[in-house]
C-alpha cells in the first residue's frame, strides 16, 4: 500500500517537473521580439480582463440601485444580462 502512494506520488512529482523544465526550455528558445510580443499580449489580456471587471461592477451596481432589496434578484440578474 505505501509503495502504491510512493509510486503515484513520484508519478505526479514527475509530471510537474517535466512540465517546468519544458516551460523553462520553452521560454529560452523563444527571441527577444518573441519574449516582447508574449509579455506584452500578456499585459494586454491583463488589463481587457481588469476592465471588463469594472465594466461588469458598474453594471451590477447601477442594477443594484435601480432594483433594490433581496426579492429583485431575478430583475437584477435580467438587467445585468441585457447590459454586458
Amino acid at each position: 500500500m505505501l509503495t502504491l502512494f510512493v509510486i503515484i506520488l513520484s508519478a505526479i512529482v514527475l509530471f510537474f517537473l517535466c512540465a517546468i523544465i519544458t516551460g523553462i526550455v520553452k521560454a529560452l528558445s523563444l527571441t527577444p521580439e518573441e519574449q516582447k510580443e508574449l509579455l506584452e499580449n500578456y499585459r494586454m489580456e491583463k488589463k481587457q480582463k481588469k476592465e471588463s471587471k469594472r465594466l461588469y461592477r458598474s453594471i451590477e451596481s447601477q442594477a443594484y440601485e435601480k432594483y433594490p432589496g433581496p426579492h429583485n434578484y431575478s430583475k437584477r440578474e435580467a438587467y445585468i444580462k441585457k447590459h454586458i
